[in-house]
C-alpha cells in the first residue's frame, strides 16, 4: 500500500476507535450504547465502500487509458491486440 493509502487507512482505524470510546465513557444506557456503535459501525462500512468503489473506477479508468495507448502504440500487432481485446472485456465484465 502506498503512503496516501496508510495514511487513510490510519485516519479511518483512529476514527473507529476514538468513536468507539467515547460511545463506551459516555453516560449512556447500554441499550443507547449499542445503538450508537452500530450506527457509527454503518457509517464506517458505508464511507469505506464509497472509498473503494472510488478506488476501483479509478483504476479502471486509468486501466482503459493504457490500452487505447497500448493500441495506438502497436496497430500492427495482431497477437498484442487480441491481448488488449481480452483485457478490456475483463474490464467491462
Amino acid at each position: 500500500m502506498n503512503g496516501k493509502g496508510d495514511f487513510l487507512a490510519g485516519v479511518l482505524v483512529g476514527t473507529v476507535i476514538g468513536t468507539v470510546a467515547g460511545i463506551l465513557f459516555a453516560p449512556a444506557s447500554g441499550k443507547e450504547t449499542r445503538g450508537q456503535i452500530s450506527q457509527k459501525g454503518k457509517e464506517v462500512k458505508d464511507l469505506a465502500v464509497d472509498r473503494a468503489r472510488e478506488k476501483s473506477e479509478a483504476v479502471k479508468s486509468s486501466s482503459q487509458e493504457l490500452i487505447a495507448k497500448l493500441r495506438e502504440k502497436m496497430p500492427q500487432n495482431k497477437e498484442a491486440q487480441n491481448v488488449l481485446d481480452d483485457a478490456e472485456k475483463d474490464l467491462n465484465s
